[in-house]
């Protein structure tokens, strides 16, 4: 409320949207009313009464696109990005940045899960971020560096969180809003310690918007552990090669045993028969 001296003014904004997170098209309509300081007060049938205007403003809206990706990176200052398949072992540590365009909002991860099949609705899932909070916030395998901050958004974790013995693929998804207002308000409030506690929350649902990775794949054994394990057997297979030699050595030897012993018996038999042959052939010449 203002006042020149001759006028009282009354000022007001009306908002369409009083959420730090845009659902729906966001509007500000300011008016003002403008009255004198001296006015009489209306008299029946009066020729002094206040009349009211009353206006319909009727605006036309439009809706925004916006860009949003997921991107990996090899190192834990997000330079070296992936433009291949990731190869990984359960010890590696993936390095993900969200990113949006245009640069002057903010955006915010409000879920974020894994999966063995590129469906984000599997029923084999891992969920690591909820509430734009991460699940244990006392994990060093898992950490949200940045997050309704900026227009980029950030977190490291390591592989074996959620590489199941039977899956090879991993496949990242996160739900991300737009935040119009401050990072000082649009950052969650994730504590160091016990019980992770958020920013207050609308009952009502806002939109989200789903961006996805994949697939990661997972390596069985670095390239150094690879080479030198090339070639060799498994334990159980190595064993049952180990039996069988062993049993045609057995076999082997008692066969050997038993031509030698027949040679020792049958040459007398063969001479024996060979000089009655030729004593027979002589008598009958």
């Amino acid at each position: 409320m203002a006042s020149d001296g001759a006028h009282i003014v009354f000022i007001n904004t009306i908002q369409s949207n009083f959420s730090d997170i845009i659902t729906r098209t966001f509007i500000n309509i300011t008016f003002a009313c403008r009255y004198p300081v001296n006015y009489m007060v209306q008299q029946p049938n009066g020729e002094n009464k206040i009349s009211v205007d009353t206006r319909t403003i009727t605006l036309n809206t439009e809706d925004g696109n916006f860009s949003v990706s997921m991107m990996l990176y090899k190192d834990p200052n997000f330079e070296d990005m992936w433009t291949t398949v990731p190869f990984l072992t359960l010890e590696d540590n993936i390095f993900v940045k969200v990113n949006m365009v245009p640069g002057h909002l903010i955006i915010q991860l409000e879920d974020c899960w894994s999966t063995p099949t590129k469906d984000p609705s599997y029923a084999v899932q891992y969920s690591f971020i909820e509430e734009s909070c991460p699940q244990v916030v006392k994990d060093e395998t898992l950490s949200v560096i940045m997050n309704g901050e900026g227009t980029e958004a950030m977190f490291r974790i390591q592989m074996f969180k959620f590489v199941g013995i039977n899956y090879n693929d991993i496949f990242l998804h996160c739900t991300v809003q737009i935040c119009h207002n401050t990072a000082a308000v649009c950052k969650p409030n994730c504590t160091n310690y016990g019980r992770i506690t958020r920013n207050k929350r609308e009952t009502t649902p806002f939109p989200t918007h789903r961006v996805s990775y994949g697939p990661i794949k997972r390596k069985l054994a670095d390239d150094g552990e690879a080479n030198i394990n090339k070639g060799k057997l498994p334990p159980v297979e190595t064993l049952i090669l180990g039996g069988l030699l062993m049993a045609f050595l057995v076999i082997t030897g008692v066969f050997g045993t038993l031509l030698l012993q027949s040679r020792r018996a049958y040459p007398p038999m063969q001479v024996q028969l060979t000089m009655s042959h030729f004593h027979n052939s002589e008598v009958a010449s």
